[in-house]
């Protein structure tokens, strides 16, 4: 099964944005992208039906002709963790129903693009973090990261959690979730580059992705 999981260092570094971009890119390679992030909390209830923001987004962004509904099995209102939105929801969400829900539907000739919810350690639903997701699907890692100061450590720690299940790092991307002045003293991609021997890229400020990016992902698809 030919595939990425999107997973990040922490919540709100952008994972969603670049998952997007790869998807869109994808498409104009006419790579047939499935995208699923199987469980979203902070869902809008709208004439009765929870939307799933970041999952329409991917949705939008593959050109997929799954359903939201495919695409996003579980969603919650709650904006907090998807195992205690289940709980106070009164539902029951377990590890095999999201990898079900991810693996549901794929040829083989389909390109899963999975985006995990929150950071690498974060709880997914009972009993299971997104690494133990992850770790079911066994597709190459995106690590996602906001790229300001302290991102050099998070990175760090986030590669040891990954390399602790024993899966690949496609490449580590450092994302700017904000327009400002970059710092001329600090590199964090040079210094996570000198210190690990994992690909690492930098995205400005709603930019696309680089083209040497892109070029990196080939062996992958």
């Amino acid at each position: 099964m030919k595939g990425l999981f999107i997973t990040g260092t922490d919540t709100d570094v952008g994972k969603t944005y670049i998952a997007c971009q790869i998807a869109s890119a994808l498409k104009q390679k006419n790579i047939n992208v499935i995208p699923k992030k199987p469980v979203e909390t902070g869902c809008e209830l709208i004439n009765g039906v929870l939307l799933a923001n970041d999952a329409s987004l991917l949705l939008k962004a593959s050109q997929s002709t799954s359903s939201l509904e495919d695409v996003c099995a579980y969603r919650f209102t709650q904006a907090i963790s998807p195992k205690v939105a289940a709980k106070l929801s009164g539902e029951s969400l377990s590890l095999k129903q999201l990898n079900t829900a991810c693996i549901k539907n794929i040829s083989e000739n389909d390109f899963l693009l999975v985006e995990g919810a929150g950071g690498f350690y974060s709880p997914i639903c009972e009993n299971a973090l997104n690494a133990d997701l992850a770790g079911e699907l066994n597709l190459p890692i995106i690590l996602v990261a906001e790229d300001r100061v302290g991102a050099v450590n998070q990175v760090l720690l986030a590669i040891d959690a990954i390399e602790k299940y024993q899966l690949a790092i496609c490449a580590i991307i450092l994302n700017s979730t904000e327009k400002k002045p970059q710092n001329e003293l600090s590199n964090n991609a040079c210094e996570i580059i000198a210190i690990t021997h994992h690909p690492v890229f930098s995205v400005a400020y709603k930019k696309p992705l680089s083209t040497d990016f892109l070029k990196h992902l080939s062996p992958y698809l």
